[in-house]
Parts: structure tokens; C-alpha cells; sequence
């Protein structure tokens, strides 16, 4: 992977048609970003959105200290194992100075929806191998020695009328809603988590780090 990393502000790993390298400029003020992904044809995709791209096995990355951070959106719930996900972490961990921006589609609540007979959609897709938990993060950060990070929970969920709920036994890869009872539910579920992981000093009450991390 031939990258003149210092022309670039972060790194996007599994950047698709190049959304998410979007959506970083923005939120965080970057100046450019580049993004790494498997697929030749959505590396395509994002070089035709106007976005720099290449394609790269991220599972291999060992590059240090080249970007402020590395994003990874709508990326670790498609890698095959948690051993991955927390390789592809700690990859990240090296490559970027500053902090690191997760955010993935929510797998809490999985036991407690099958329990009464329902899933969110995503749960249940081939492209989605790999569940993260909130609880699986947390044991991640701890083995790598990453102790300031910051969890937000977007998008509750109060019953099984919405959008993202279907019936447990919808074939797989379903995504159309049909008709199921109404339960209140009885604890938080959400549509998708934000995790934000310092890689350096920072002041967890200072503006700084809540500049980062604000919505």
C-alpha cells in the first residue's frame, strides 16, 4: 500500500463509495481524508465521489502515528470474528495520533428481543458475521491499555412498531416490516452506538474532547 500519509488528516477504514470519508470532513473538521477498502469496486466508487481511496487488506495495517485519527463506520460488524475486530483496533490504535470514531448499527438487547420472538433487521444479514457489544468494546479497550473513551446511544427504540423490528423467524437478509403484535419493551434499545477513543492526554470535561465528541 503505497500512501503519502501526510497528506491526510484521517483514515477511513471500509470506506465503501466514500459516505462515511464525507461525513468525517464534516463532523470533525478535517482537512482530507483517505479510505482503505477490500473491495476494488467501491474504492472505484469513492475515487468517483471525488474521494482519495485505495484498496487494502485493514487486517494487515501496521502503520504508526501518520493521521489524528482513523473512523471505522457501518465496518466491524462485517469483519468475521471479535479477534479481528480487536486486531483491526489495535491497528487503528498505531496508525492514528489524536482518537478513533466507531459507530455501528446496536446489538444490545439481542437475548432479550428473542426472547419474546423478535430482532432487529440487521441482526440477521450474512454481511453482519460479527455481533459488537457495548460489553465487548469495553474488554477490547481494556486489553489494549485504551482507557478514555466516550459511548453514545442514538435512535432508542421504545416498541415493536418500529421500522427496525421484525418477527425472529423473517428469513435472512429481510429488511420489509410485516405485521407483528405490539409489545412495549421493557428496556433501552437503540438504532446504532458512537464510540469515541482517545489516544492521547486529554481533559475527559474539557472542550476539546467535548468538541469531538458532541453530536
Amino acid at each position: 500500500m503505497d500512501v503519502d500519509w501526510g497528506r491526510y488528516d484521517f483514515v477511513d477504514l471500509g470506506c465503501s463509495h466514500g459516505g462515511s470519508l464525507e461525513y468525517c470532513e464534516k463532523r470533525f473538521g478535517a482537512d482530507r481524508g483517505i479510505g482503505l477498502d477490500i473491495d476494488p469496486g467501491k474504492v472505484e466508487g469513492a475515487r468517483a465521489a471525488g474521494h482519495d481511496a485505495v484498496v487494502a487488506d485493514v487486517t494487515e495495517l501496521d502503520v504508526h502515528d501518520q493521521v489524528r485519527f482513523v473512523s471505522m463506520m457501518d465496518f466491524l460488524e462485517h469483519l468475521p470474528s471479535l479477534g479481528t475486530v480487536e486486531a483491526v483496533i489495535e491497528g487503528a490504535a498505531r496508525l492514528a495520533t489524536d482518537f478513533l470514531f466507531i459507530r455501528h448499527p446496536s446489538f444490545e438487547g439481542e437475548a432479550y428481543l428473542g426472547s419474546i420472538g423478535l430482532r432487529q433487521y440487521w441482526w440477521h444479514w450474512r454481511g453482519h458475521p460479527t455481533h459488537p457489544h457495548v460489553e465487548d468494546y469495553c474488554q477490547i479497550f481494556e486489553r489494549l491499555g485504551l482507557g478514555l473513551y466516550t459511548i453514545r446511544y442514538s435512535g432508542e427504540i421504545a416498541d415493536s412498531l418500529d421500522p427496525s423490528v421484525l418477527l425472529d423467524d423473517e428469513p435472512i437478509d429481510q429488511r420489509a416490516h410485516t405485521a407483528r403484535p405490539y409489545v412495549a419493551f421493557s428496556r433501552p434499545l437503540w438504532r446504532l452506538q458512537d464510540i469515541f477513543v482517545a489516544l492521547r492526554a486529554f481533559d475527559p470535561r474539557g472542550q476539546e474532547w467535548a468538541a469531538i465528541v458532541q453530536t
